[in-house]
């Protein structure tokens, strides 16, 4: 039964929030600062249907807009995987620099406690 009502709960949730989704044309005529924060709250599916919305709209005007979405969306990716092996090479750096430390702490402990067990050799007269 609590199955059923979560069920009946989201499927409600899920037709709200597809009526609540305006429409290519309306994201186009929409002010950009409206637009934002609509555009970071889509699921996956719904921005699907938005980029497919848009590009029918823009097509009506502008006959090649597949081929400027190709390029501008190609040429997004490129900068993105830029940006990323930016942060994997400073993360490398992160990582190579905590492994020196760790191990440069782990050789000092390892020579304190030589130098400790030698000095209680000593005061114990061995």
């Amino acid at each position: 039964m609590k199955g059923l009502f979560v069920l009946l709960v989201l499927s409600f949730t899920v037709s709200l929030s597809a009526e609540a989704l305006p429409s290519g044309e309306e994201f186009l005529k929409m002010d950009l600062d409206k637009a934002l924060p609509l555009i970071e709250s889509l699921s996956k599916e719904d921005s699907k249907i938005l980029v497919s919305e848009l590009r029918t709209e823009v097509k009506k005007s502008y006959a090649k807009a597949d081929h400027f979405y190709f390029l501008i969306s190609h040429l997004e990716e490129i900068q993105a995987i830029e940006k990323e092996q930016a942060r994997l090479r400073s993360l490398l750096w992160v990582y190579g620099l905590a492994f020196f430390l760790f191990f440069g702490f782990l050789g000092f402990l390892l020579l304190r406690q030589r130098q400790a067990i030698r000095d209680i050799n000593q005061m114990l007269g061995k």
